[in-house]
């Protein structure tokens, strides 16, 4: 009860300290301004990792660990989990090749419009572990 008692949440309310431990929440995605740099990327690579997906697009990365959807042109949805048991098929490899033409925000999803109609949507969340980093081409990193 004592750690519960020294539970503070700073003022930003992104983090909660109890005694010497820093509890750090994630954040949701950046203003749609920070990440116009991804209009005009073409991806070139898609890797399957146990716990992650990776999007390469140049030197430009998203690496996801939470929940994705896939909405191809026709329109026909595709959640994917890396924690789940029985995921959905992946038809991502649709996008290699197609480049990003707009860049959508809300605070926890970001949405990767395709010149092909395809839509890419990555979630994150305010809980304590990260959802992914998004690298620029300067190896600058955004952590949600």
């Amino acid at each position: 009860m004592a750690a519960l008692e020294r539970l503070e949440v700073v003022a930003s309310g992104h983090c909660a300290a109890i005694g010497d431990l820093r509890l750090e929440l994630m954040f949701p995605f950046p203003p749609v301004t920070d990440l116009q740099f991804l209009v005009g990327k073409e991806l070139g690579d898609i890797c399957l990792k146990p716990f992650q997906f990776h999007f390469a697009f140049g030197t430009t990365k998203i690496d996801v660990g939470s929940d994705l959807e896939h909405i191809d042109k026709q329109g026909i949805a595709r959640r994917h989990n890396t924690d789940a048991d029985k995921p959905a098929p992946l038809y991502i490899h649709s996008l290699l090749g197609q480049k990003i033409r707009l860049v959508l925000v809300e605070d926890f999803r970001l949405t990767l419009a395709f010149d092909q109609g395809d839509l890419l949507r990555i979630y994150s969340n305010n809980e304590l572990y990260e959802c992914g980093e998004i690298y620029d081409e300067t190896g600058s990193l955004i952590v949600f």
